[in-house]
């Protein structure tokens, strides 16, 4: 057996384990397979992390002063 995710509880109920488990993941951020489809789509590298994460705003570092090095 594969463990696919380490997401899940387990509780006894007599003599039975039930697992309940919350899919492939942590349940957080982007979706590497999700994000992947999107690109396969078209859907732009923008577009993309914006679907995944809300108030996010990409930076190109070369334009920040602090980021040179000397």
């Amino acid at each position: 057996m594969q463990l696919k995710s380490t997401y899940f509880s387990c509780a006894q109920r007599n003599d039975t384990i039930i697992i309940k488990g919350r899919g492939y993941g942590h349940g957080v951020g982007l979706c590497q397979e999700g994000a992947m489809r999107r690109a396969q789509l078209g859907i732009s590298y923008k577009e993309i992390i914006g679907f995944y994460y809300s108030k996010v705003h990409l930076v190109d570092l070369a334009v920040l002063t602090f980021f040179r090095e000397d």
